[in-house]
């Protein structure tokens, strides 16, 4: 992965993807297997958007037996069994448990059968040579049990919980960078920091984008029969431009807030949790009467989720606010108020901008959109040769991409062949039997290698974690670790500027490291990172000194509004806030 901006300029691509998260990585990835010259720019970095802002679950859709949704949840099943072959060093089994409640449809006797018709219905799940990804079944467990898992409950009139299993990445910004690898490898042009400023026309028909390279400052055209919006958020501001005169209409958004606790409330089951709010789905066949939060284990850490409030405004203004996380917390510890989490214990937050089906106006409940939309602009907004592609679920991104493949390929005219996605291991995927590959691997590098540093190297790298140690052989410098306290090694900096195009610390300790997914860094692991890419770079004293304050304001809110605070202190805050 090398960023190569000449190469944008002097070709004519089949077709261009304006937007570097899962669905652009995805939607790269398919069109290069069905032989497309494909390119993909990204305004920021890569994964820098509503694709970093992620519980993590790559779950198989046990929800939508309350919608009676049986071809989504089937989607969700084959997609979360296919990305577990594909990327198996990404993709690990979650244990998951509800509380049951009463004898209605609460109740062990309903959740019973909920679980009964989820296995039926992924009778296939564990169609895997790698038994270490398969899920059992799912059952229903006793109170006691339950408490023993997770004491935090409200065990008011509860009378056990349901187990279920889905799955959970270790890391979604790597996974995403292992499907632009995977492009890239294929002939696929990928670069970051480059923002499609204006669609190019000609003869009423788009013909590519005016683009600007935002490290170089350049201004460039890029040529394609076909574009493909799938900017997420960012999908209205480039349509705007294009035709600021034309009745197209804005797609409406909503946030999304997760929140980082530096306890782990669980150390292995994920837990669903009924919150106190009132929440009616409209679409909903079964209402349980109340938005369900998710508690997750990850990484020494938990994850919270999620909050979701309508937005106004441009993406490129969205921040999370101070009130955003303690309102939120405040929701979180009524559902949980024995749990007692401290606003100190929130140590990272993740934001980002969902596209919103519409608000209830009697609740203020948002409710996303539940299905992927394809638009060709052409047909209903006389702009020939753009499609664009909204869409939720960081689950099913890669089967969305077939669909969004398949009509850029129409448009071409030409069929498309079998999808080899679902079959071919991505970047870091060649991994046969998890659990032995990593015993072999850690006995492989003993003594010279902890079983810590080996194990991470793995879970990010995959099968390809041997590039980065390459690097060590030429520099013994990059064998250190960034800091004492973890097990990422100063080559991993090396091997993310050198191969996967980050140019600023943020793109290191945020999407090439997981050394800062989980919180901020201390400063001696911050300076460390900046040193090693100062000498990559170039940097000046100055550079480097920016690029760490840079950083650390990743970890702090926008400032803090007390007239919301103080609403939901008394009772009187509302999902329209």
């Amino acid at each position: 992965m090398q960023r190569d901006t000449m190469a944008l300029t002097r070709t004519e691509f089949d077709v261009l993807v304006v937007g570097g998260g899962i669905y652009g990585a995805t939607i790269a990835w398919e069109a290069v297997l069905q032989g497309l010259k494909t390119a993909l720019i990204e305004k920021a970095d890569f994964a820098s958007g509503t694709s970093a802002n992620s519980l993590k679950t790559i779950h198989g859709g046990l929800r939508y037996l309350q919608h009676l949704d049986f071809v989504r949840m089937r989607e969700s099943i084959m997609e979360r069994r296919l990305l577990s072959a594909i990327a198996p060093h990404q993709i690990h089994p979650l244990p998951c448990i509800m509380p049951t409640y009463g004898h209605l449809i609460k109740g062990p006797e309903a959740m019973r059968m909920a679980l009964l018709m989820n296995d039926i219905i992924g009778w296939d799940r564990n169609r895997l040579k790698d038994r270490s990804k398969h899920l059992p079944a799912g059952r229903i467990l006793a109170k006691k049990r339950v408490l023993e898992l997770f004491p935090y409950f409200d065990i008011d009139n509860m009378n056990g919980g349901a187990l279920w299993y889905d799955a959970q990445m270790y890391n979604s910004e790597r996974l995403l960078l292992s499907f632009i690898h995977s492009a890239t490898q294929r002939g696929a042009l990928a670069l970051n920091y480059v923002e499609a400023d204006d669609l190019m026309m000609e003869n009423g028909r788009v013909i590519g984008v005016q683009a600007t390279d935002h490290i170089s400052g350049e201004q460039m055209p890029i040529r394609a029969r076909v574009t493909l919006n799938a900017s997420g958020p960012w999908i209205n501001d480039l349509l705007q431009r294009a035709r600021p005169d034309a009745s197209i209409p804005l797609v409406p958004f909503s946030t999304a807030l997760n929140l980082v606790i530096n306890r782990p409330l669980t150390e292995r089951f994920a837990f669903g949790v009924p919150s106190k709010c009132e929440f009616r789905d409209a679409d909903a066949v079964i209402n349980k009467g109340s938005r369900l939060l998710f508690v997750a284990p990850w990484r020494g850490v938990t994850l919270v989720g999620t909050d979701h409030k309508p937005y106004d405004g441009r993406a490129d203004d969205y921040r999370v606010t101070e009130s955003d996380i303690q309102v939120f917390l405040q929701q979180v510890n009524e559902a949980l108020p024995s749990a007692k989490i401290s606003r100190d214990e929130v140590t990272f937050f993740y934001g980002g901008l969902l596209p919103m089906a519409g608000v209830n106006p009697h609740t203020g409940d948002v409710q996303l959109e539940k299905h992927f939309k394809t638009i060709d602009y052409g047909a209903e907004y006389d702009l020939e040769g753009l499609i664009g592609l909204l869409s939720v679920k960081y689950t099913t991104a890669r089967g969305v991409a077939e669909t969004a493949v398949q009509r850029v390929l129409q448009k071409l005219g030409k069929k498309m062949a079998a999808s080899n996605g679902r079959s071919i291991r991505i970047w870091g995927g060649e991994i046969d039997d998890y659990n032995a590959y990593m015993e072999a691997q850690i006995r492989l590098h003993s003594p010279r290698l902890t079983p810590q540093v080996v194990r991470h190297l793995v879970n990010n790298y995959g099968s390809r974690y041997e590039e980065v140690l390459h690097l060590v052989d030429a520099d013994q410098s990059l064998a250190e670790p960034v800091h004492e306290a973890l097990p990422i090694l100063k080559a991993e900096v090396t091997y993310g500027v050198r191969e996967e195009m980050a140019v600023h610390l943020t793109d290191i300790i945020l999407r090439r490291t997981e050394m800062g997914s989980t919180g901020s860094p201390d400063d001696e692991a911050l300076l460390a990172c900046a040193q090693v890419m100062a000498a990559e770079l170039g940097w000046s004293p100055e550079q480097m000194f920016e690029e760490i304050l840079c950083a650390k304001a990743v970890y702090r809110p926008a400032a803090i509004d007390p007239d919301t605070v103080a609403r939901a202190q008394s009772g009187t805050e509302t999902a329209e806030i």
